[in-house]
């Protein structure tokens, strides 16, 4: 009875495991084409196009990721494109899943050796990485974050194939965390922060529990070495890069506002996020409940936390107490002190690898309680707390609804009309929606078309095909829309790409200002040419 007891058991688990990924990956699949492509994803869809040769020669010269994403976008697209071209987030879909098994198998290791119920813990921690709204909303975006979220995730797996092994030499897992730890850098060019954080996890592991034994040190040693090497182009373009970017004026340097709001969107399942309070109803007291919601559910999360960690601590786990507060934690410290004696690179996207650690530590100190009413009394808190988070992040959230603007565009700019885009790079998701070629060919990027390479010494993203509007530019600019009726002027984050105004003043002499929209940072400025002087 006991053997059949277990085997029920062990099909429930994974039945119920299976439910879970399932209704993400529904979930997933339905909203992947709720939201028009934003800026960003433009880029994806417009480096795909480019040849293999291209993506990993030509690419890094103008490109602050590295080039393996979007050969591996290019490669799901031979396989998988459909009719519209935008094919591009299935992939990040496929990855969320795989985020998922290692996730599970890397938890349920952990949980096992502390002496937990290792399958309630790995269950638990699938639901998290499955459905918070933070983690969703970028396994359906065509970016490279949910690919560096995996690759952390399998050097997490191989870390702690490490941790747990008698001896700490185990060839699978220095394989894994080899191998993640190539990936997590060649998937971002930030990856190296993660990367340093772990590999001092593990020294730290040498030190407190092996020791300082040898031959575990020739094993990190010789994973470090490869890693390198393996990196070695990525640093040469990490260096090319660091003068532009230290130039680039659209990353602020962190101050305690933005950290605090980061920090509450990444470890606060993102009820710190406006657009919450629209999705029900947009009243005061759901405001005032969605402020509570979040305080509460940080806090309940921060507690969690430490009294894991202090459970550890209590058994001696002292290298894995280590690991966790630097997986979990040191990235934000770290970013800060980076941003603050060099470029600003304090992003919150770049600080979501450190959730997968922490939804793994919340996991286990659920499990140290005795009290199974509590431990579920938890569970079903979270399990709210997401969905309701999920419901309202796919609700009222929004990206750049191009889709939208550019219909809504298609029927008002005319035969002799201009529509400007400011910067240059808003054309690549622009594009995307015009399928009239008419249309198309009266879309002006402004100072000049992308990739503007070697055009300017301006370039207040850091990046060199997107030149910000100097005044030198004035005749450039005036000879897009000279003799036009009417002018549609497209602009995002216009102080920094024209601090100037060039372009405004430019209009504002021969035409009037009539109208306009905003959606988001996106803004529309409808200009109508002035009448003749002594005209009707």
């Amino acid at each position: 009875m006991s053997d059949q007891g277990n085997q029920f058991g062990k099909a429930g688990h994974f039945g119920l495991l299976a439910v879970i990924i399932v209704i993400s990956l529904i979930f997933k699949i339905a909203h992947e084409t709720t939201f028009s492509y934003w800026l960003d994803e433009g880029y994806t869809a417009w480096f795909t196009e480019l040849s293999f040769r291209d993506i990993w020669f030509w690419l890094p010269e103008i490109e602050s990721h590295p080039p393996l994403y979007y050969s591996l976008v290019k490669l799901w697209g031979l396989i998988g494109a459909d009719n519209g071209g935008l094919w591009h987030r299935s992939l990040s879909i496929l990855i969320s899943l795989l985020l998922v098994l290692t996730s599970y198998f890397t938890t349920r290791r952990v949980a096992c050796s502390l002496g937990q119920n290792a399958e309630s813990a790995a269950l638990f921690n699938c639901f998290l990485i499955c459905f918070t709204p933070v983690l969703v909303w970028y396994s359906v975006e065509a970016r490279p974050y949910i690919l560096m979220f995996l690759a952390y995730s399998l050097a997490l797996l191989g870390m702690v194939l490490i941790f747990t092994a008698s001896e700490g030499r185990t060839l699978k897992g220095w394989a894994l965390f080899t191998i993640g730890m190539i990936l997590t850098n060649w998937s971002h060019h930030l990856g190296g922060l993660s990367t340093a954080i772990l590999y001092a996890s593990l020294a730290l592991h040498w030190m407190i529990d092996r020791r300082f034994e040898k031959r575990f040190l020739l094993w990190l040693l010789g994973s470090t070495l490869i890693v390198l090497i393996v990196s070695i182009p990525l640093i040469l373009q990490i260096i090319r890069q660091i003068s532009l970017w230290e130039a680039s004026s659209w990353v602020p340097e962190p101050d305690l506002a933005n950290v605090a709001h980061a920090l509450r969107r990444v470890f606060g399942f993102g009820f710190s996020d406006r657009y919450i309070d629209p999705a029900f109803g947009n009243l005061p007291l759901l405001h005032m409940l969605r402020l509570s919601l979040g305080v509460l559910t940080g806090l309940v999360s921060a507690l969690l936390a430490l009294y894991g960690l202090y459970r550890m601590l209590r058994e001696r786990r002292y290298s894995l107490v280590c690991f966790f507060l630097l997986s979990c934690f040191a990235l934000p410290v770290v970013a800060i002190a980076v941003s603050i004696v060099g470029p600003n690179i304090f992003i919150e996207r770049i600080l979501l690898p450190g959730l997968i650690p922490y939804f793994m530590l919340l996991a286990l100190a659920i499990g140290y309680f005795d009290s199974r009413a509590l431990r579920t009394v938890l569970k079903i808190y979270y399990v709210i707390v997401l969905l309701l988070g999920l419901y309202a992040t796919f609700t009222a959230a929004e990206k750049e609804p191009w889709n939208r603007i550019m219909a809504g565009l298609a029927q008002e700019v005319g035969e002799n009309d201009v529509l400007l885009l400011l910067p240059n790079d808003l054309y690549l998701p622009a594009r995307l929606y015009v399928s009239d070629p008419g249309f198309a060919g009266r879309i002006r990027s402004v100072p000049v078309a992308y990739p503007a390479v070697d055009y300017s010494d301006f370039y207040p993203d850091g990046f060199p095909a997107v030149p910000g509007v100097r005044p030198v530019d004035a005749d450039a600019i005036r000879a897009l829309f000279t003799g036009k009726d009417n002018v549609f002027l497209i602009t995002r984050l216009e102080h920094l790409f024209d601090p100037h105004e060039v372009t405004r003043t430019l209009l504002q002499r021969d035409y009037d200002e009539v109208g306009g929209g905003s959606w988001g940072d996106i803004y529309l400025d409808h200009f109508r040419k002035k009448p003749a002087a002594g005209g009707e």
